[in-house]
């Protein structure tokens, strides 16, 4: 493969994000590798978005620029697996932005295009562009693929900060939910991977905005958590039994993180997401040994994620977190 000629596709899935966005178009367009594909896609947005890609489309012949209505990140990035041109893609979100040499670190460390590699991501902006740029494992056997994206530093089930070979993508798309499409085929990535590369490299920076809709309040949108449980818990009985106890602890700790986020709201909804949450919790951590006795106490446990909830930005305090209920202590 002829790494100089080779095409990477980025695609922006685009929501209000005026404030951020030059600056996250400008940290693609200045990539050291130069053979980019840029797709942008609008998702209906009410600010100036729009107006500042297409600006971009006619000003570098590399960017597209398109417009969707209101569905979703998900669908914002199948739009873009489908027009994609690309020998590897890249996903980057519209208030994020890279390190100008990231393309070229995690292009060097893929051989084929059924391969992925990913950086190590940060929500300090200090933290980017530090670590050695050198491979510090790779995987290609599924289990260990999941163990390693869930490490600290690296971003678990998002789909940022990696690289993804044009196969992986072929058939799979993201599936039609409003949340947590990414983390439901987190693991149907892994497994179509020949090969997971992993890079001691802080390229991507995540911008924490409470404008998102990741970050913002409990709503109705969080009950697509069991959707996406369910497809990752179908999909592991069906082609890794073997990671059944793995797949599982991940569940628990995404809903661990979603009833944290209850805990900061007084609504009737985050109310009857915690409790059909505290339920689901229970029954899959039945055989999970002491994980279990987490789930005993409803009031301890709702102490503690209320604590949790002021202090858990923080990086540090995150990835002392992934350590102590990680996928590695299973």
């Amino acid at each position: 493969m002829d790494k100089d000629k080779t095409l990477v596709s980025i695609i922006v899935p685009v929501y209000n994000a005026e404030l951020y966005l030059e600056e996250c178009i400008n940290s693609i367009l200045e990539q050291t590798y130069k053979n980019l594909e840029i797709i942008l896609i609008d998702d209906g947005s009410t600010d100036n978005s729009f107006e500042i890609m297409k600006q971009y489309s006619e000003n570098d012949s590399r960017v597209q620029s398109f417009s969707i209505s209101n569905s979703g990140p998900g669908k914002c990035r199948n739009v873009g697996l489908d027009i994609f041109s690309g020998d590897f893609v890249m996903f980057v979100d519209s208030d994020d932005r890279i390190c100008r040499d990231l393309v070229e670190i995690l292009l060097e460390n893929l051989g084929s295009s059924s391969e992925i590699a990913m950086c190590k991501f940060s929500k300090d902006i200090k933290k980017l562009a530090k670590g050695t740029k050198k491979v510090e494992n790779q995987t290609s056997i599924f289990v260990d693929s999941i163990k390693s994206i869930y490490l600290p530093g690296f971003p678990s089930s998002g789909p940022v900060a990696k690289l993804y070979g044009k196969e992986i993508f072929s058939e799979l798309r993201f599936p039609d939910i409003s949340m947590y499409e990414d983390a439901a085929i987190s693991l149907q990535v892994l497994s179509i991977a020949d090969k997971v590369s992993f890079v001691d490299y802080y390229g991507y920076y995540y911008r924490f905005n409470s404008e998102s809709i990741t970050n913002k309040r409990v709503s109705e949108r969080n009950l697509f958590i069991f959707e996406k449980t369910k497809i990752m818990l179908e999909f592991t009985n069906e082609n890794h039994p073997e990671a059944l106890d793995i797949v599982k602890t991940i569940c628990l700790n995404d809903n661990d993180y979603v009833m944290m986020e209850c805990t900061r709201s007084n609504t009737e909804i985050a109310r009857i997401l915690f409790e059909r949450l505290l339920e689901q919790n229970r029954d899959l951590s039945k055989n999970l040994g002491m994980r279990k006795l987490v789930y005993t106490n409803r009031l301890l446990l709702k102490i503690a994620l209320k604590i949790m909830s002021k202090i858990y930005y923080n990086d540090f305090v995150r990835n002392i977190f992934k350590k102590v209920l990680g996928v590695n202590n299973g």
